[in-house]
């Protein structure tokens, strides 16, 4: 039997490659729908909201500007929280985003490492610290897939305003989160120790 295989596969038949090529288009096709609507459906808020370690910092959330505004325009937690993009780039940015995050909360999640709000309270500064690293290290851009300086009208913020944006424009040095901390959630207090190494 083994050597009929190697046979055929030496010396397929024109019906035979259809088939093969047929099959493998077609689950390939399935695999991509697949694997497409679950990353999209990973980034649902009742996906993000639905461990226990989410239910404070999401109360914070809908007390912010980002949940409910005069626009009417709602960012969700894969807004923040996941890069954006059409490039090919962009998708595998996302997906090893969605890896790293996605696993890493699981884990947690299981393991009980933040078993009540407390203990993850007690965590929550480095947590922070991290996702703003992570989020400055891309030079903000999930901030920038909906804030965008070319359609900012200026003469509608305040001078202060203004003045920052108009000298982000110029100088590359400085990302969104550099001022713009605290938005979505509250800003976890350092803990002393750490402050103290300051």
């Amino acid at each position: 039997m083994f050597a009929n295989l190697i046979n055929w596969l030496r010396k397929p038949s024109p019906t035979a490659v259809g088939w093969i090529l047929a099959i493998g288009f077609l689950g390939g096709a399935i695999f991509f729908i697949v694997f497409h609507f679950t990353m999209n459906a990973t980034n649902s808020m009742s996906i993000c909201i639905s461990c226990h370690e989410m239910e404070g910092v999401y109360q914070e959330y809908k007390e912010s500007k980002h949940y409910n505004n005069r626009m009417g325009v709602r960012a969700t937690c894969s807004d923040c929280h996941v890069p954006h993009g059409k490039t090919f780039g962009d998708w595998i940015d996302k997906f090893l985003a969605k890896l790293q995050i996605g696993s890493k909360d699981i884990f947690h999640h299981f393991m009980g490492t933040y078993p009540d709000k407390p203990a993850f309270e007690k965590s929550r500064y480095p947590l922070a610290q991290h996702v703003l690293e992570n989020m400055k290290a891309r030079d903000s851009k999930e901030c920038r897939a909906c804030h965008n300086y070319d359609a900012m009208q200026f003469d509608e913020q305040d001078k202060s305003a203004q003045k920052k944006h108009k000298k982000a424009m110029e100088n590359s040095d400085k990302t969104c989160i550099d001022c713009h901390t605290g938005v979505a959630h509250k800003l976890p207090e350092e803990p002393e120790a750490d402050a103290s190494k300051k």
